[in-house]
């Protein structure tokens, strides 16, 4: 309010200031009253009363007229100053936020010498046998991540929801809440992880089916293997995954992972999608979903991550999925490239058989990503536990530990030995 009064003060001075010395009519009057002369003149008196005369009408204009717009003028000045005012400091909390998050995220990797993770299929959390395993190699090994399924490659959630779109679906197979996080925290210090299937999800598509890729030659939505794909530029199934994820964040997890965040890998011509399927629209339709996830997630107190496909880090393009590694890598704070040995084909990095040879095939695709510039921080990748013997399992961690790398053990089954992981010292 002192300033307002001040601005008041200041621009009803000004506007005196030029009536009385500034006015044309009166800079001709004063210069006749200080001229000398040899005349007694009364003029001064009638110069003095024309001047007084006219700065009351002006006042009274100003009154009248000018006043209120000047407080409106002052008012939306002040207004916009707070506006930007509070924007400054929501940036600077935003900052202090993130800063935050990084710090508390250092110092469990320096207290835990690094990300070691395990993936646990959602729908197991709530069955006591498999989740026992579990808890065994948490207190028995150095794994101290869990990625767990928070949307699945079905379309269901296995938390409570509020999505008004959940509602609509009826795809709720509730598997745990916040306490069952909790009681998994008390085994040790643990680095939680909820994953969300993103653009594969077939009981989204069946409802919402204009939300999904057509297939105009059987004129009907998509499928490829019994998936069925949303089409990333849809608005509706980004921000239905979006609110999920903020969700997930609320319920106690400390990152959200995005997987199947991706366009079909598929060479069918017949797809349809709402925008022309071209390198620049579905790099775009990735990275600004990614982006925006990471922007809120990170005010609600998460990090963020994607699932990519592994050859990702060695392909300078999109791979027609829309993932292109040095974009991909600026909406999000680590990804994790699907590096399993045996999905690469016969031939690959120089081996016949690829899946025979786990340490130097996961080697030289981390290479390519590290020689592309991926920080060592960003890249943590998805490790083959599947079809592997204990020795493959562990020459895979090799491969990552060996270029100083965080990693995660994938097993859809969640089925893992104790020997493929070091032990901890009793």
């Amino acid at each position: 309010m002192k300033r307002v009064f001040g601005l008041t003060a200041l621009l009803i001075s000004t506007y005196v200031f030029e009536l009385l010395f500034l006015y044309p009519g009166n800079i001709v009057d004063e210069v006749n009253y200080y001229k000398p002369s040899s005349q007694i003149s009364v003029t001064n008196t009638t110069i003095y009363n024309e001047g007084i005369e006219h700065y009351y009408k002006v006042t009274k204009l100003i009154k009248e007229e000018n006043f209120e717009s000047l407080n409106k003028s002052i008012t939306r000045n002040d207004e916009s100053i707070i506006k930007d005012y509070s924007k400054s400091i929501d940036s600077i909390i935003s900052e202090i936020n993130i800063d935050l998050l990084f710090h508390n995220f250092n110092k469990f990797k320096e207290t835990n010498n690094g990300i070691k993770g395990i993936y646990v299929n959602g729908y197991y959390m709530n069955r006591e046998e498999k989740m026992k395993s579990i808890k065994e190699i948490l207190a028995k090994t150095n794994v101290n991540t869990l990625v767990i399924d928070a949307k699945t490659d079905n379309g269901h959630i296995l938390f409570d929801s509020q999505s008004s779109e959940a509602d609509i679906l009826k795809n709720e197979r509730i598997k745990y809440d916040t306490t069952t996080l909790e009681e998994l925290r008390k085994i040790k210090e643990l680095y939680l992880i909820a994953r969300i299937v993103v653009f594969q999800d077939p009981l989204f598509a069946k409802t919402f089916k204009e939300e999904a890729i057509f297939d105009s030659k059987n004129n009907r939505i998509y499928s490829q293997n019994e998936q069925y794909f949303l089409d990333p530029s849809s608005q509706l199934a980004k921000e239905y995954t979006l609110n999920l994820a903020t969700e997930a964040c609320r319920l106690g997890f400390d990152e959200i992972q995005f997987d199947y965040i991706r366009y079909p890998d598929s060479n069918y011509q017949f797809m349809v999608f709402k925008e022309k399927n071209n390198y620049l629209n579905r790099t775009n339709n990735i990275n600004s979903f990614l982006g925006e996830a990471k922007n809120r997630l990170h005010k609600e107190g998460c990090l963020v991550s994607a699932d990519i496909f592994g050859f990702i880090l060695t392909n300078t393009e999109d791979g027609g999925i829309g993932q292109h590694l040095e974009t991909i890598i600026e909406n999000v704070d680590f990804i994790s490239p699907m590096v399993y040995p045996s999905h690469y084909s016969n031939g690959s990095f120089g081996y016949l058989y690829p899946n025979s040879h786990p340490y130097e095939v996961v080697s030289a695709a981390l290479s390519d990503g590290l020689e592309r510039g991926v920080p060592e921080m960003q890249l943590r990748p998805f490790l083959q536990g599947f079809w592997h013997s204990i020795a493959d399992v562990k020459e895979n961690i090799e491969a990552a530990e060996d270029k100083n790398l965080d990693w995660i053990i994938w097993n859809i089954l969640s089925s893992y030995e104790l020997d493929y992981f070091t032990k901890l010292e009793s």
